[in-house]
């Protein structure tokens, strides 16, 4: 039997490593067709690499536990970079790529490196490559060792395989909070053609059926049903690689990407379902970083969902993440009684542990989004920054 522990894992001991993702446009705000800039300082060559598109920049930030540290990393990254692109270009906020006179062609996928080119020109033959240009916001969580130990000593879970499995698992039952709260493509750019008759505006294009594409439902009964279901979509076709496996939660392994080797451990969850929020150079803020990082803790210390529940679970909560896409953000949500309920439990999680003012306030401000959608980060980018001088194609 595990010993007790009275201890109580601290915000301090959840770490967050934000990936952004953005796109150069030149002043006319067209995608940029200028290579990739590769004479950038020092300071900040080794947090930038390419994307999928030549045109198409990935920062990945030092991870830490300490929000203001993380942004104030971010914004200085982020910025030194746009400062040292070519006079001509800057960095679009939007997930949803600017206004396209034209599809993208082959000749704007990055060639580099070069052994994946193949990889890259495939998959522009498996999807509409105007919906591989949606950017997006990914933040990896990690437990430092001793929040793993306290919490799995705490816990029915086994170890730290179990305790991150059960989180994933949370974090994929609750991806519409995301979706509601963090949404900010209520509309794409002119040239898009999603292909969907959808209405405008809508919470998040790039979660929607119309966004960013989806590949395979994952498994996430397990880590061993986890791995089997990638393993198994890489030898039927289904995925071309691994990476190509994008659901709102993914596993990351210590010793590598392949599927195989997430069973040598766990080392933390990388949480993909993010629009760029495009007042903020990181796309994220710090009441998001906050909110999540109550999340994990708070989703840690749950009592874990059977094994026979959870592919109902998550497949009722995909489908309210698309519902919750597709809403009017002038609206209230399908979703939003459930939002304020999880809220409070969350405040009053946080009041208990005795978290930070800061935090409780974010929290509290969340659960007044849930209450009305006029505060939302959608409805604001809608009514004050695209509404107004945006020409959509719906």
């Amino acid at each position: 039997m595990k010993e007790p522990c009275s201890t109580t894992p601290t915000v301090d001991q959840i770490i967050l490593g934000i990936e952004v993702e953005k796109l150069r446009v030149d002043r006319q705000g067209a995608v940029s067709q200028q290579p990739f800039p590769t004479d950038l300082t020092p300071a900040v060559r080794d947090y930038v690499d390419r994307e999928y598109f030549e045109a198409q920049v990935e920062f990945t930030l030092p991870p830490t536990a300490d929000v203001v540290t993380n942004l104030a990393t971010g914004n200085q990254i982020i910025g030194e970079v746009a400062r040292q692109l070519a006079p001509t270009e800057w960095l679009w906020p939007y997930s949803c790529p600017p206004p396209l006179a034209a599809p993208p062609t082959l000749a704007q996928i990055s060639r580099v490196p070069e052994a994946t080119y193949p990889y890259r020109r495939t998959l522009s033959g498996w999807y509409d490559m105007r919906r591989l240009m949606n950017n997006g916001v990914h933040i990896n969580v990690s437990f430092a060792a001793s929040a793993v130990a306290t919490l799995v000593a705490q816990s029915p879970l086994s170890d730290a395989d179990a305790l991150y499995m059960h989180v994933a698992q949370q974090f994929m039952r609750y991806q519409w909070v995301f979706v509601y709260l963090f949404g900010a493509t209520p509309a794409s750019f002119a040239g898009y053609a999603p292909g969907a008759d959808l209405p405008v505006p809508v919470r998040s294009v790039r979660s929607g059926q119309a966004g960013f594409p989806t590949s395979i439902t994952g498994d996430y009964r397990s880590l061993d049903h986890y791995v089997s279901r990638l393993e198994s979509a890489l030898a039927s076709g289904e995925l071309l690689r691994a990476s190509q496996y994008y659901e709102p939660v993914r596993l990351k392994g210590l010793r590598g990407k392949a599927p195989q080797q997430l069973r040598a451990g766990i080392s933390h969850l990388e949480l993909r379902a993010f629009d760029l929020n495009p007042t903020t150079s990181t796309g994220v803020t710090a009441d998001q970083l906050r909110l999540i990082q109550v999340m994990a803790m708070y989703f840690a210390q749950q009592p874990p969902l059977a094994a026979d529940q959870v592919a109902a679970v998550l497949a009722q909560s995909r489908r309210q993440s698309e519902q919750v896409a597709h809403e009017d953000p002038r609206t209230p949500s399908c979703c939003a009684a459930a939002g304020r309920r999880l809220l409070t439990h969350l405040e009053a999680y946080a009041e208990r542990q005795g978290l930070p003012l800061a935090y409780q306030e974010s929290l509290q401000g969340f659960w007044r989004e849930f209450q009305d959608p006029r505060r939302t980060l959608a409805y604001r980018v809608w009514t004050q920054q695209l509404q107004p001088a945006l020409t959509v194609q719906a």
